[in-house]
């Protein structure tokens, strides 16, 4: 797991296509009357619970903000819906060699507050960062009774920058 000392991640817009490779957008945006999702109740044995929860996040992040930790859940994937309309800050990484997140491949999103984000099952990312605090999410994953969440410490200096940023 390496990458170029300090290197920076400049956050780009939440899109569909652009979060594509890491799950879906939970949003609304054609003309029909609703939007159907496919991947917020995936799951793979042995998790069979389905569980739902609010997380609250009292502080706003920092720019820079730094990639200390990143997590994934291998038997389901897990959504998260902003209920304060607050912006946050969405980092995601794909599998690199033996597992561990491949941080040259590392990606960053702002989302609107009205944008909900569902990670595939074993995608890796970042704990919730808001950029304005304090705000509520909804949250909902499916559980098994034990190895839902595999946390990994970041050793390589990895920033993440909004657009514009210069210091």
């Amino acid at each position: 797991m390496k990458a170029d000392p300090m290197r920076r991640v400049v956050a780009e817009p939440l899109t569909s296509e652009g979060f594509a490779e890491f799950g879906e957008v939970v949003e609304h945006g054609g003309s029909a009357r609703r939007r159907h999702l496919s991947l917020p109740f995936a799951h793979a044995a042995p998790a069979c619970r389905p569980a739902m929860w609010v997380s609250r996040i009292d502080a706003a992040l920092a720019w820079p903000s730094p990639v200390a930790l990143l997590e994934r859940h291998p038997y389901s994937s897990q959504t998260f819906i902003p209920l304060d309309n607050a912006p946050y800050l969405v980092v995601v990484a794909p599998d690199g060699e033996g597992g561990a997140p491949d941080l040259s491949r590392l990606r960053a999103f702002i989302a609107s507050g009205s944008q909900g984000v569902c990670y595939r099952a074993g995608v890796w990312h970042q704990g919730l960062s808001v950029l304005r605090a304090p705000a509520q999410f909804a949250v909902a994953m499916t559980l098994a009774d034990e190895g839902d969440d595999e946390f990994l410490e970041v050793a390589a200096s990895v920033d993440i920058v909004p657009p514009g940023f210069s210091r």
